[in-house]
């Protein structure tokens, strides 16, 4: 007998299942492909036990006689191509004619179509099996119920997670579709309850706009400019909307992911903000179909592009987007009438050339108090001034590695970013984002770390406008946030109210932290003391934490370094960035060459 055989069909279609069926958001996704190549308007999708027990996506496209819909279920059985010069253009969402025989294998499906009302095929399979084939009465369209996915493969069955959780990934493909079509009609029903309802909308940037203030709110819309380049469209975030992970990113409305268009995407973020903190993106490209290899994943969640020139013209349309989302104008420059004048205040600091007090005119510095302009150039508004911290600002304890507290005197801040402190051996330098950081993750794993942290009750309640996916897994963990100090209300679409929250955090710092959690798809009700202890407290310290070239008074600056050295590590933020740098007095003299 040979050691080598070939494999049974049914064995063959539950193999080939594993590649295009994880879970049952995979099972919608086909589904809502399908249906959106047939021409379909409307898709009505309703689920049970969060799509495992049940999928069912109705649809108002061309739908099949009776021929197409029992070879709709055969392999590699398509309408989308019929040769590989086909295949090298595809236009179509789906093509390869995989997916119905895939969910069939692993599952009982029942199909009714009908090409015009009235006159319909019912086609019921189970395991891969045609059970029944007759008429059946339907308007034009398309209806297929997908139930107990993973019957007969219970290996894989064990692996779905919780009802919530495929709920959720199962809504977020809906999202997804319903942000590239926005001009046909979305609903999701789980268990008879309405959990998505996006109507038709116009197309193009106009419906794209509309679509996003249907889905996540008109507060996220409002704060999106559009992205334009030679075949690249979309919206982008400002800084506001960076405490949540929502990147889409669409290629001939097909939903993908595409590390090298993200990278471009970070990378232009990185570039344009010198940050790392990256703001909502709905990117679109559009494409000729021949210079796109969609053929390259059993999902075809990724892509191939045929022209490797094509990222450097997304990340140069992201710049310039990127670039408006600050809404910051480039300042008007002049050229000056004469040599700059000397800061007024040069005199009082000893400066050479004139003693302090004189009254110097005609080429020289200007008197204290004196506006600073270009000589010959009276009346003109002044070019610069600069600002001294007093001499007399007071000392700051800062303690040392070995306890002992020494005294230091706050000089002031250099380009609004770090704080200058003269030390009894030199010229300590603080990052005072860094800094600011320490002090705010510190404050966070206090107030979260005991059994009942102390919890404050908000005045007036602060709303989130969330996609339903993200509505819904913020629910899920409504619970366990309950313990961590959050109180949560549910209110009508994806919007929840934050009624009360940590003591020690600010409202709009507990939002940005719950905003973060509702796009943490790994954050569950077992691991949510851990994720806000570390990892989030971390991240969220950094993105609340006072920004670069941010100007503080003496007085906020004194507070903050006062705060800093109180703190159990002040010499390094939560990820390992140094908080404080030293020029020692030997050193500083060895750079002025007097050593």
């Amino acid at each position: 007998m040979p050691r080598i055989r070939i494999l049974p069909d049914t064995l063959v279609s539950q193999i080939a299942a594993g590649e295009v069926v994880e879970r049952p958001a995979s099972v919608v996704k086909e589904l809502v492909e399908n249906a959106l190549d047939a021409g379909a308007g409307a898709l009505e999708i309703e689920l049970e036990g969060g799509g495992a027990r049940r999928v069912r996506v109705a649809d108002d496209g061309h739908g099949m006689d009776r021929d197409d819909a029992l070879l709709a279920f055969d392999r590699h059985a398509t309408s989308k191509i019929a040769s590989f010069g086909d295949l090298e253009r595809v236009a179509t969402l789906g093509f390869r004619g995989e997916a119905l025989a895939a969910i069939a294998a692993v599952s009982k499906v029942e199909l009714l179509s009908a090409e015009s009302p009235g006159g319909g095929t019912r086609v019921r399979l189970e395991g891969g099996r045609v059970l029944s084939v007759e008429p059946a009465a339907r308007a034009r369209g398309t209806t297929i119920e997908v139930a107990s996915l993973f019957w007969n493969v219970p290996a894989r069955r064990k692996f779905l997670k919780s009802r919530e959780t495929e709920l959720r990934r199962a809504v977020e493909v809906v999202e997804g579709y319903a942000l590239a079509r926005p001009d046909a009609a979305f609903s999701v029903r789980h268990e008879g309850r309405l959990v998505v309802e996006a109507p038709a909308l116009a197309a193009g940037a106009a419906g794209l706009r509309a679509r996003v203030a249907q889905v996540f709110g008109p507060r996220l819309e409002a704060d999106l400019v559009e992205i334009e380049g030679p075949g690249v469209w979309g919206l982008v975030g400002t800084p506001a909307t960076a405490r949540g992970r929502r990147a889409f990113v669409f290629v001939n409305r097909r939903l993908v992911r595409d590390r090298t268009v993200l990278a471009a995407f970070y990378r232009a973020v990185r570039e344009e903000w010198r940050s790392d903190e990256f703001p909502s993106l709905f990117l679109f490209l559009d494409l000729p179909p021949d210079q796109v290899d969609v053929n390259v994943h059993p999902q075809k969640a990724e892509v191939r592009f045929r022209d490797g020139r094509l990222i450097d013209v997304v990340g140069e349309s992201l710049r310039a987007a990127l670039g408006r989302a600050r809404r910051e104008e480039p300042a008007p420059l002049r050229a000056a009438s004469g040599p700059l004048a000397a800061p007024a205040a040069w005199e009082g600091l000893g400066g050479r050339g004139a003693g302090a007090g004189d009254e110097v005119r005609e080429g020289g510095w200007p008197r204290p108090g004196e506006p600073a302009t270009a000589p010959g150039a009276a009346g003109e508004a002044r070019i610069a001034t600069a600002a001294f911290a007093p001499l007399d600002r007071p000392q700051v304890p800062l303690s040392g590695r070995s306890g002992e507290v020494r005294p230091f005197r706050l000089l002031g801040q250099y380009k609004g970013t770090l704080v200058l402190l003269e030390g009894p051996d030199g010229l300590y330098l603080l990052d005072q984002h860094v800094a600011h950081e320490r002090i705010l993750y510190e404050r966070l794993r206090r107030a979260l770390a005991g059994e009942t942290p102390a919890a404050q009750a908000l005045v007036t309640p602060l709303l989130l406008e969330l996609s339903r996916a993200e509505s819904l897994h913020l629910a899920h963990l409504a619970p366990a946030l309950g313990a961590a100090g959050f109180e949560l209300e549910v209110l009508s679409g994806g919007t929840l109210a934050l009624s009360g929250a940590p003591a020690a955090l600010g409202p709009e710092e507990a939002r940005g932290l719950l905003l973060a959690l509702a796009t943490d798809a790994e954050a569950t009700s077992e691991n949510l003391r851990r994720r806000l202890l570390d990892d989030l407290a971390a991240s969220m310290a950094c993105r609340a934490a006072v920004k670069m070239h941010h100007p503080l008074s003496p007085e906020k600056l004194e507070a903050l370094v006062s705060e800093l050295f109180r703190a159990e590590n002040p010499y390094a933020c939560p990820h390992g960035r140094p908080v404080v740098l030293v020029l020692t007095d030997a050193d500083l003299e060895r750079r002025f060459g007097r050593r």
